[in-house]
């Protein structure tokens, strides 16, 4: 993943998208940096972890900016969202995540609420690059109460 945006960053720069190229240099610095604190290459599951945390970074600055009316900086944070959302898979849709964490449950057994984190583990471990866990822990939190 790491040489596809290293190869983005080329084209954008090519291409004269500035804006673009300060953002995906700034994916890349992030990628860098972590792959320096593990001194070894990232796998693909944990780029795009980095890349998850980095758009809720920016979700969360997103909506603080439109809280304080500060729209410039606010398109900003979005411009860099979709930039982020590139990269990353596409995620699950909630009906999918559902079905899924009816499976777990109907497979792992799990019956009450105290075998919610076996249910998310299973499910992180079979999906976790691919399916948003906020939306995973509520729903298994619903289905395990019912």
């Amino acid at each position: 993943m790491k040489d596809i945006i290293e190869r983005d960053i080329k084209a954008l720069m090519k291409s004269g998208e500035k804006r673009k190229v300060e953002i995906v240099r700034f994916i890349l610095s992030h990628l860098k940096n972590e792959e320096k604190e593990k001194k070894r290459d990232l796998e693909t599951s944990e780029t795009i972890q980095i890349l998850k945390r980095l758009l809720k970074r920016n979700h969360e600055s997103f909506d603080q900016f439109n809280k304080a009316g500060r729209d410039d900086l606010a398109s900003k944070e979005k411009e860099e969202i979709e930039v982020i959302q590139n990269y990353l898979p596409e995620e699950i849709s909630e009906d999918d995540v559902i079905k899924i964490i009816k499976d777990t449950i109907a497979s792992s057994g799990a019956s009450s609420i105290k075998e919610m984190g076996k249910v998310i583990g299973l499910i992180k471990k079979s999906h976790g690059d691919n399916v948003d866990m906020s939306l995973v822990s509520k729903h298994v939190k619903t289905l395990l109460n019912q």
